[in-house]
């Protein structure tokens, strides 16, 4: 099973070391809630893999006095362990970033830990959009609309969406905290699989639901 994550953040001024160190922590737990790999494994990218094996994210659970001392943030970073990668990269707007999260080896997904760790991500960044596929749902372009965020098995749109607009989404739950007030759309209540045609026709019916009552940005809107 291939997961990946996409979101979209908004800080409220430039990302500092602290923040950058905030966000690896959050995805960290994320990760180690979904599957069962260690935070000690995690690498920063490298000029080799020698090099890179020397630049740990993360000791015995903590942030690596390589993170810790940090001085500058690229306009793209990224960390990898074996076959999952986590990518930071900063948007055209000085203060949107885009987390892209790719996890290619995963034995089992729970829905329990998964919208668990996505509520925690919603309480804690300010998120414009976020979206989740199973399989490579979106990079074999499976979305019914190529400029407009696909649904995938999970979408979150910082707007109120309801039942009734959407009656074919599985669930659609909605989040109102200090942080965030929208909507998180799942299209299926089992793990979804973008290479199944049943998982993939109501995704697509959403997508078109969704943009036919104007609710679905194009992706462009995103980092405008």
């Amino acid at each position: 099973m291939k997961l990946k994550l996409e979101i979209d953040i908004k800080l409220n001024d430039q990302l500092t070391n602290e923040k950058f160190i905030n966000i690896l922590v959050t995805m960290m737990s994320f990760v180690k809630s979904i599957t069962s790999t260690d935070s000690e494994k995690w690498f920063f990218s490298g000029d080799s893999l020698e090099d890179s094996m020397n630049k740990p994210a993360f000791e015995n659970g903590k942030p690596s006095s390589i993170l810790e001392d940090k001085k500058s943030i690229d306009i793209i970073e990224s960390i990898w362990a074996g076959d999952n990668s986590l990518t930071i990269q900063h948007a055209a707007n000085i203060n949107q970033y885009i987390l892209r999260f790719n996890l290619r080896k995963i034995d089992h997904l729970d829905l329990k830990n998964t919208l668990k760790s996505i509520n925690e991500i919603l309480s804690i960044f300010n998120i414009l959009a976020l979206r989740m596929d199973i399989n490579n749902y979106s990079y074999h372009k499976k979305q019914v609309f190529p400029d407009r965020l696909p649904v995938g098995w999970m979408l979150y749109l910082n707007k109120k969406i309801t039942q009734q607009q959407v009656p074919m989404a599985a669930q659609l739950i909605h989040i109102d905290n200090d942080k965030n007030k929208g909507t998180l759309i799942i299209s299926t209540d089992h793990v979804f699989d973008g290479s199944n045609k049943d998982d993939i026709k109501k995704a697509n019916e959403i997508e078109i639901q969704l943009t036919a009552l104007g609710l679905l940005p194009l992706i462009r809107e995103i980092y405008s």
